[in-house]
């Protein structure tokens, strides 16, 4: 690069490749703007990371300028590299790991929360939805075969899910016998209700373990990119609210925010309620209930009337009756 000249190297710099005119321009070209904008400014030490190669075959530097007294009103610096391509290499190799089911080598939960991450992150937030895949009664496999023959099972439900789904979408194991689908959408809704039904079809066929003929069956739920107004972990818990749904309806449902509004606001209730029990906010009231015809009391009801600590009395009332002894 133009106005910037190595003056001197060491051995380790021979011996890194760089000593050579064609291992000095690529380092010039990576990191001669650097070099120059350092040497330029008023910093006397400046550090930074660089990256040399492709990405398969990569090497880590952490690059150290530190200026020296100028020589003939020439800027000069020291340059230091240390070499942390191992270290790069091996955290890489862990973060792998830790975001790839072992078992199908899919991503698992958080390999598959941080792909759904980057899509919200994007912002095209029509063009992408997640599914959640539970396969139905698939403890009962484990229980009655074996842990063995239940993994051959995943794996094999793995592959045939895989096989069904377009190359720009994302299979990932997120439980036991929990998948999940990173999908992109090009026609709205419809299009992610079509994936589910050929995830379904594709468990139409029984899979074949030792001497038995399983068949596996699965709910779906779906969750749209264009209610993700939140973050991942969100947009996967959406989803699976939804396959809740699924499983009761014996359909493929998708997420609707009105109805995840309403199941809150019953968890909430139920959560005060435990509360109100323990605090003894509720007390008994009796009313008498009469024959219209004859005016007699036929029956008391007893109601569990629930006073919050604002003062305010529930309708949300438990009642019970019993028949007047009429002996």
């Amino acid at each position: 690069m133009p106005g910037v000249v190595f003056e001197a190297v060491n051995l380790a710099f021979r011996a890194a490749g760089f000593a050579d005119s064609d291992g000095r321009a690529a380092l010039l070209h990576e990191i001669g703007d650097q070099l120059l904008s350092f040497l330029m400014s008023g910093d006397t030490r400046r550090r930074m990371a660089l990256r040399l190669g492709d990405a398969v075959d990569s090497r880590h530097y952490d690059v150290t300028l530190a200026r020296r007294p100028e020589s003939v009103g020439i800027p000069r610096c020291m340059m230091s590299m240390v070499d942390q391509t191992p270290e790069q290499r091996t955290e890489t190799s862990l973060r792998r790991e830790m975001s790839t089911d072992s078992l199908t080598g899919l991503p698992n939960r958080i390999g598959f929360g941080d792909l759904v991450e980057e899509r919200v992150v994007d912002g095209d937030r029509n063009g992408f939805a997640v599914l959640a895949v539970n396969l139905d009664r698939f403890s009962r496999v484990n229980a009655c075969m074996g842990s063995l023959s239940g993994d051959e099972l995943l794996i094999s439900v793995a592959r045939r899910l895989k096989g069904v789904l377009r190359s720009n979408d994302v299979l990932a194991r997120t439980g036991g016998d929990e998948f999940a689908v990173l999908l992109s959408l090009r026609d709205g809704t419809e299009d992610a209700l079509q994936a589910a039904g050929r995830l379904q079809q594709a468990l139409v066929q029984p899979f074949q373990l030792t001497d038995f003929s399983i068949r596996v069956e699965c709910s779906i739920g779906i969750a749209l990119g264009e209610d993700a107004d939140a973050d991942a972990e969100d947009m996967i818990r959406h989803a699976q609210f939804a396959v809740k749904r699924s499983k009761r309806t014996g359909q493929t449902e998708v997420y609707r925010p009105h109805l995840f509004d309403i199941v809150r606001s019953q968890f909430s209730i139920e959560t005060r309620l435990r509360h109100a029990l323990e605090d003894g906010q509720l007390h008994l009231a009796f009313q008498p209930i009469c024959d219209l015809s004859t005016g007699r009391i036929n029956s008391f009801e007893a109601l569990a009337r629930w006073t919050t600590p604002e003062g305010r009395i529930s309708h949300r009332s438990i009642s019970f009756r019993w028949p007047r002894n009429r002996g």
